[in-house]
């Protein structure tokens, strides 16, 4: 066990910090004066003044060097346990004191990219998620004395705090592993083939489009010739055969971005569940290591489709307490869980509580009407753009057009079958999606308001909006009777009588 001694006194970084601090200076400036360096050698300089660049830029790089160490001898930090708190200390020609008290810490995790991985270094993030500080980063700390602070940090936070739940203490011996879950390269592979591809197809098109408007400003007359020469090919082009082939092509260019980008988010994906937390590491750029306590997840959101689900794949969302500006952040998708994993994690982050759910409602076929409405005036829409336009020829436009609104206006109907709010003694559960089938999970205690509103056009109907708003997020659910309402003050009362801490 490390003695609290060893961070009584105040530490500095890892030495290998100042090639980090060298680095992200040099980039900043790189990023900020690459244009006009690119200008210089591209505008062909004299043999002078190749030399005074050069000259000019090894002074630059001296005077980072030398910057990036006087940073790392001013970044000290140290933990004063008589005034219980972590305090930080940084900055060059003005100098930043961070203080942080123990119970104001919420995480202590780790991160990873790929130049820290290289030169063995750890960033140490500390989280003052729900307090007015921001959170605190360690850039270069070795791996041990990561966990030794990590440990320490989180031990004094429980301590704080020991009067609050016990189920925040931690305990004083090593805690021992209750199970490992890690993902395989052959899983990541099945998550990229099975996921949405629209994310792919989207950036697919902005690229295509962003080329094209470059194309377009340099070489506009050139263009203009290719486009008189194809538009000799104009019906093989707007042939359904072309179509079919064009989006085959974008659906693999999508699938292979999709799973690229699977890799580089949750490559090394590691679930250790302990006695008190659920650690978690994945990420081949930036690898992240967060330890997540139950007290601290405000909702827990499940998502799958017909494709996962048969292969037994699950991804979890887990929306931690936070400010609203750290909402995105602390939102940690977790892919590729086998549903007997998925049974333990819930199991560990909702133990020994009543998760049986009782009242169901539906929202009412009002919603359904209106966003059928959209999708036909939509329609119309693109119809009067097509006549106007006449991008494509009629006997093309019509079948297609009639197409994409047929199927839209089932997809609507079914979906709206799927949405469903169950409320139980201890939680609120909503459901929704066709192909994308989402089960979000809400602890009653947790939720800190509801807001009921109701719009003109849903009074006749007796029909009101719900949003249910917690530190991790808000739950909505449309157009549902005010017979929920009675409901609704069981809600407050459970949240309010509550004594259990949630920060």
């Amino acid at each position: 066990m490390t003695s609290k001694d060893n961070y009584q006194n105040p530490q500095r970084q890892s030495i290998l910090g100042v090639v980090l601090i060298f680095l992200a200076t040099l980039y900043k400036l790189v990023k900020m004066f690459w244009a006009m360096a690119a200008y210089l050698l591209l505008s062909n300089p004299s043999g002078l003044m190749l030399s005074y660049i050069g000259l000019g830029s090894v002074i630059v790089l001296l005077l980072i060097l030398g910057y990036s160490y006087l940073y790392y001898l001013k970044f000290t930090f140290y933990i004063d346990y008589e005034r219980e708190e972590f305090i930080l200390q940084k900055g060059v020609f003005s100098t930043e004191n961070i203080a942080i008290p123990f119970e104001k810490i919420q995480q202590v995790n780790f991160k990873r990219s790929i130049l820290q991985r290289f030169i063995n270094v750890y960033s140490l993030v500390i989280d003052t998620a729900g307090s007015n500080q921001k959170e605190v980063e360690i850039n270069a700390i070795s791996k041990t004395k990561a966990n030794e602070l990590s440990e320490i940090l989180l031990r004094v936070k429980a301590e704080a705090k020991k009067n609050f739940d016990s189920e925040e203490i931690i305990a004083e011996e090593k805690e021992e592993k209750a199970w490992t879950f890690q993902l395989s390269i052959s899983e990541l592979l099945k998550i990229g083939i099975s996921t949405n591809y629209l994310r792919g197809f989207s950036l697919i098109i902005a690229f295509l489009a962003s080329i094209y408007n470059r194309l377009n400003s340099y070489f506009k007359e050139e263009i203009q010739e290719y486009e008189t020469y194809f538009s000799q090919f104009s019906d093989v082009l707007q042939s359904i055969g072309f179509l079919f082939v064009l989006f085959i092509l974008l659906l693999f260019l999508s699938v292979s971005i999709t799973i690229i980008e699977v890799f580089i988010k949750y490559y090394g994906l590691k679930i250790v569940q302990s006695k008190e937390r659920l650690e978690l590491e994945m990420g081949l750029k930036t690898n992240t290591k967060v330890a997540i306590q139950p007290r601290r997840v405000q909702r827990f959101k499940v998502k799958t489709n017909p494709i996962q689900k048969r292969m037994n794949l699950f991804e979890a969302q887990i929306s931690l307490s936070s400010s609203e500006d750290e909402l995105q952040k602390n939102k940690i998708k977790i892919p590729g869980l086998k549903l007997e994993v998925l049974e333990k994690i819930k199991s560990f982050l909702y133990k020994d509580e009543d998760i049986a759910l009782v009242d169901s409602y539906r929202p009412d076929k009002l919603l359904l009407l209106r966003r059928i409405s959209v999708i036909v005036v939509l329609g119309f829409i693109a119809l009067g753009v097509w006549f106007y336009t006449t991008f494509v020829s009629f006997n093309l436009f019509l079948p297609l057009c009639i197409s994409i609104l047929v199927l839209a206006l089932i997809y609507q109907y079914y979906a709206f079958r799927t949405k469903k709010l169950i409320i139980g003694q201890d939680f609120l559960k909503k459901q929704y999606g066709l192909w994308t089938k989402t089960e979000e999970i809400l602890e009653l205690y947790k939720i800190q308001a509801i807001s009921v509103q109701q719009p003109l056009w849903y009074k006749r109907k007796n029909l009101v909006n719900l949003s249910f708003h917690t530190a991790g997020g808000d739950i909505k659910f449309y157009a549902v009777s005010r017979e929920v309402l009675p409901k609704i003050n069981f809600i407050l009362f459970k949240a309010e009588v509550s004594k259990r801490n949630w920060m």
